[in-house]
């Protein structure tokens, strides 16, 4: 099974977006993402209507993943959707397990102890999270650790802190839900245009 990165269609970053409850109407968003050169999405896990939809609207002009899945039944219920790649916080034998042969999955790790557990138990990308608690020389010591290893950086990461995770151990990183979509932790409606200024930030990450 090919590595996260590969199943991101060339692209180097992903957005998650937050969960239905938190951002009821969402399209008019994906499109602003799509003209922002913001092409790759993930999707709650338990959200899995929202996951269909995403897929049948804009599977053919970015790549849609689900995130945060916790338990195996969750793995195998986001692949039979038809998720392009999945990932989790946390590294289990029996989330990587599951995803084998399914789908592109990286199963998330902060330390080297845990990235080197999640390689032990088949992983083949690795997701580093939270990334924003990390310090540029954490980061040059894992790539030095870790070379060869496909590592996926996400967090509440501003655009100079994906520059630095790319230049020091990270084959692509992951915004998570709050980095574009602010409005969506609180009561306010969204705003199309504050989100446009935001993806053009990370756009040319791609």
């Amino acid at each position: 099974m090919a590595g996260l990165v590969a199943a991101l269609g060339g692209r180097r970053l992903f957005t998650e977006f937050p969960s239905a409850q938190r951002l009821p109407t969402w399209v008019a968003a994906g499109e602003v993402l799509i003209q922002e050169g913001v092409r790759a999405w993930a999707f709650p896990a338990a959200d899995g209507e929202r996951l269909d939809e995403a897929l049948r609207i804009f599977g053919r002009r970015a790549r849609i993943g689900a995130y945060g899945v916790r338990t195996a039944d969750e793995v195998r219920a986001v692949a039979a959707r038809g998720a392009h790649f999945v990932t989790s916080p946390v590294t289990t034998p029996e989330l990587v397990a599951a995803a084998a042969g399914l789908v592109p999955f990286a199963p998330g790790a902060l330390t080297p102890n845990e990235i080197h557990y999640a390689l032990g138990v088949g992983a083949t990308s690795v997701q580093l999270i939270p990334t924003e608690v990390l310090g540029m020389a954490y980061g040059r010591a894992l790539g030095a650790l870790f070379p060869d290893v496909e590592l996926v950086a996400t967090g509440r990461l501003e655009r100079f802190q994906c520059d630095m995770s790319l230049d020091s151990c990270a084959s692509a990183v992951g915004l998570q839900a709050r980095v574009l979509f602010p409005e969506a932790a609180g009561p306010a409606s969204l705003d199309l245009e504050a989100l446009r200024r935001r993806a053009q930030e990370y756009g040319s990450i791609d």
